[in-house]
């Protein structure tokens, strides 16, 4: 999400923070004087240790092996766990309850009681406890000469490691340790992590993705990205595994919801997990992000995603099964365009080529500066110059080739029952083939081997013409000896074969498993003649002097501007950014005002196009203008609206509040004038578009019938 700047603004790392600006960790509140911008909270009620606050709403979407790697977040807004997030967010856990007899894509979901909420195997929702500055724990292990970068990483994680368990207790309390300003500063975080997640409800596909991919990353929008989950715990409000016997959490806080609507240059606040920023890049990073990563996102985007739509066209039963696979790519593809875009329209190089060549004459004018950092942005440009075609090559591995057929990665997770089978151990064996009949099950429920082969040939000769030949696995040359080149023919018998193509062969291989099967599986051979290229990828882009100038080059900042407050980029930490709702002028003679409406979504309806099909049912709520409390003071029903939050991905679903800390919004999306804006930040074009609670409530309300919802929730008229 974001993107776009006036060309004679200068960029962060260099300059004061701009108003509105920065993803600030909560310890930082004190310092940003929110009160005189216009926030009626004191700190301590949006963070504090002690007692209930906002951050005690704010939730982080996560998935059960890497809970902290948040992929979106959500918010609790009622007693019971009921918590909000976006249709986009919540697909996936969609798309995995549907079938043609269920099909909640089409038709939408609405539990009607607790007993009929869908349970999601292996989502998370994760609440932050506490956060603790551990720096001088951490920073003195870099002054050690340890000069390999596993050596370090490892020595780091050992005491990161320590460091969690001394908070971690034996029932929930969880403790995870993240570096910021590229290791410059460390941070404990201490988390509870709930495992019982459940869906209750989702608009039909024609609100919750109205627009599709052609309004994606576009303003004026009109979707009602929403959908409501609901978060378990056991008896004693403790984190538990999926239970019958667990019980709605009852949350130290929740957000009540305003019905006030806003004005335009009304204060907004935005808490979430954004997952990753490179505002500190420096203009040899941002030639290769564009030049060698976007540009491999593209090409793959563009190939990945014909073969996909080729096959949905043709069948439901496939289109339901790749639909959030579909919309994921897509939606990375078009954000590697528009970035593009973006760094050109903004000449962000030429910016950060300046802005280094004024911080370099700041440390050329002192010797020691000169002895420390003397060579840093020339060290950094030399990696990028000798690793980028690696990067380039990385990107058509691991979006590509392993990524789009999914026999690499399904095999490659297969590895733990090869293992327990070697060990002889029938308990083992047991428990492993327990675990692995149950990913098999979920596996192919969204799997179709046609689908799958397709993407292998293409793939693998997208990989072959676009990749220099000295990055080439192992099997392309298998094919070229043995299929004369011919990926079609190669394909053919790997699938035919391979029992980690097949639910049923799996599930036979597990009645009379054996090491030999298993080895000799032309899919487990392919994995073996294809990981090499992938590590050789791997260590052309792992530099411990790489990694080591970044961290030189954000300390030397902060010294040059030592009055300036500085933010970390974005990694998936709980983040506020402050800003104003408002209009914008995205060129000449053409002004985008701060909401849209509900007659904005007639005005788009195209029945020809599924991405601008409206609900029939939507039309008469339209026609008779049932609008009843959601309607705005001129009497329309608001359906998205734009802030300049400082916002990226995995603020999606984050809740926009008022100044009050009050709901009015559903955060989902950034705006395309403003692409650039993981790189740079950008006050004259940066959007948030967030989907309006009047219009979430009225779905729920009027258009789903679902009204015994709003019962629980604290709705401020």
């Amino acid at each position: 999400m974001k993107r776009l700047i006036s060309i004679c603004l200068l960029i962060i790392t260099i300059t004061s923070v701009k108003a509105d600006e920065g993803m600030w960790l909560l310890t930082m509140l004190e310092k940003l004087d929110l009160q005189k911008k216009g926030c009626a909270l004191t700190p301590e009620q949006i963070y504090s240790i002690n007692k209930s606050s906002l951050k005690d709403a704010i939730i982080g979407l996560g998935e059960g092996d890497n809970p902290y790697n948040f992929f979106c977040t959500a918010e609790l807004v009622s007693s019971q766990g009921l918590a909000f997030t976006n249709y986009h967010c919540g697909f996936d856990m969609i798309q995995k309850h549907t079938n043609l007899a269920n099909n909640y894509i089409d038709n939408g979901f609405w539990a009607k009681n607790k007993q009929e909420e869908l349970t999601n195997d292996g989502i998370t929702a994760t609440i932050v406890v506490r956060m603790i500055d551990v720096s001088d724990k951490i920073m003195p292990l870099f002054s050690l000469g340890i000069t390999k970068k596993e050596a370090l990483e490892d020595t780091i994680s050992k005491i990161s490691s320590l460091i969690e368990k001394s908070v971690s207790d034996t029932s929930h309390y969880k403790g995870s340790v993240q570096g910021f300003f590229e290791n410059n500063q460390y941070f404990l975080f201490i988390y509870e992590t709930y495992q019982d997640v459940r869906l209750v409800g989702a608009p039909p596909r024609s609100i919750g993705k109205f627009g599709g991919d052609t309004d994606n990353w576009m303003w004026p929008r009109h979707t009602g990205d929403f959908c409501v989950l609901r978060i378990y715990s056991d008896k004693s409000n403790r984190p538990n595994t999926y239970s019958q016997e667990n019980i709605p959490l009852r949350p130290r806080h929740f957000l009540p919801i305003s019905l006030t609507g806003y004005s335009n240059g009304d204060y907004a606040m935005v808490m979430g997990f954004p997952g990753s920023t490179d505002r500190y890049k420096t203009a040899s990073g941002v030639e290769g992000l564009q030049t060698f990563n976007n540009t491999a996102i593209i090409s793959i985007g563009d190939t990945m995603l014909s073969v996909y739509k080729s096959f949905m066209n043709s069948s439901p039963a496939i289109k339901i099964k790749y639909a959030a696979k579909y919309d994921q790519m897509s939606n990375y593809w078009k954000y590697a365009i528009g970035q593009n875009k973006g760094i050109v329209a903004l000449a962000v190089v030429n910016q950060k080529l300046e802005q280094e060549k004024e911080l370099q004459a700041w440390i050329e004018a002192d010797a020691d500066r000169k002895q420390k950092y003397g060579t840093i942005l020339n060290d950094i440009k030399k990696f990028y110059s000798t690793s980028n075609i690696a990067k380039y090559a990385s990107n058509y591995m691991n979006v590509g080739l392993l990524n789009a057929p999914e026999i690499f990665m399904f095999t490659y997770e297969c590895l733990s029952f090869l293992d327990a089978i070697s060990t002889g151990d029938p308990v083992q064996i047991k428990i492993e083939s327990n675990a692995l009949r149950e990913k098999i099950k979920e596996h192919f429920k969204s799997y179709d081997i046609t689908v799958d082969k397709a993407q292998f040939v293409a793939m693998s000769e997208l990989y072959k013409n676009r990749v220099p030949d000295g990055f080439h696995p192992g099997y392309f040359s298998i094919v070229q000896k043995k299929y004369k080149g011919n990926f079609s023919k190669y394909a053919d018998q790997l699938y035919a074969k391979s029992i980690f193509a097949d639910e049923q062969k799996m599930n036979a291989f597990l009645e009379k498993p054996s090491s030999k099967a298993f080895l000799s599986d032309p899919a487990f051979e392919l994995l073996r003649n294809t990981f090499p290229a992938y590590f050789q990828i791997q260590a052309y882009l792992d530099s411990y002097e790489f990694d080591r100038a970044n961290q030189l080059y954000v300390e030397a900042l902060m010294k040059y501007k030592p009055d300036s407050l500085f933010y970390p980029d974005a990694n998936s930490t709980l983040r506020l950014t402050y800003g104003y709702v408002g209009d914008y002028k995205p060129r000449d003679a053409v002004h985008y005002s701060h909401y849209t409406t509900l007659a904005g979504i007639m005005e788009k309806e195209d029945a020809k196009n599924e991405e601008f099909e409206v609900s029939p049912k939507l039309k008469d709520l339209y026609t008779s203008k049932d609008y009843g409390i959601y309607a705005d003071n001129h009497g329309e029903l608001p359906v998205c609206f734009i802030t300049n939050n400082d916002i990226t991905g995995g603020n999606s679903g984050s809740p926009v509040m008022n100044a009050k800390g009050e709901l009015i919004g559903i955060a989902f999306d950034g705006n395309w004038e403003a692409m650039s804006g993981d790189i740079i930040y950008e006050p004259n074009y940066q959007k948030c578009i967030a989907v309006d609670i009047r219009y979430v409530l009225f779905v729920i309300d009027k258009f789903a019938g679902a009204g015994y919802l709003l019962e629980e929730m604290k709705i401020v008229k």
